[in-house]
C-alpha cells in the first residue's frame, strides 16, 4: 500500500484513510488503474474526448480522466445497455476481466 500511495495510484478515501476491506466502486478501480498506466507511462496518445456511456452524466468529475481512458482503451465495455454504473460495487468477476484488459493494453 505504501508504495503505490508513493507513487500517486492510490490516493485513499480522504483524511489519508484507504480502507483496504471496502468493496471498491467501478470509478474508484478506472482512477486507480488510470493512475497505474500514467505511472508507466502507458496512456494512450489519442484517447477519446467524449464519454459514450449512456451514463455519463453520473461518472464524478475525478474519474472522468480515467473513464474516458478507460473507453479509449476498451478496458471497460460497460454493463447491459452499455452503462458505465459508475457508483456500483465492482464485482470479482469485473475486476478480473478489467485487469486482464489492463494489462494487455499497457503491454501492447
Amino acid at each position: 500500500m505504501d508504495w503505490y500511495a508513493g507513487n500517486g495510484i492510490l490516493e485513499g478515501n480522504g483524511g489519508n484513510l484507504f480502507a483496504p476491506g471496502r468493496e471498491i466502486t467501478r470509478e474508484e478501480m478506472v482512477a486507480v488503474l488510470y493512475r497505474f498506466a500514467d505511472f508507466l507511462d502507458g496512456l494512450p496518445k489519442d484517447a477519446d474526448t467524449v464519454l459514450n456511456y449512456p451514463d455519463s452524466d453520473s461518472i464524478s468529475g475525478w474519474a472522468a480522466d480515467a473513464a474516458l481512458y478507460c473507453q479509449t482503451t476498451g478496458v471497460i465495455s460497460g454493463r447491459t445497455g452499455g452503462v458505465f454504473a459508475p457508483k456500483e460495487t465492482a464485482t470479482r468477476a469485473e475486476v478480473a476481466t478489467i485487469v486482464q484488459r489492463f494489462i494487455e493494453s499497457v503491454m501492447e
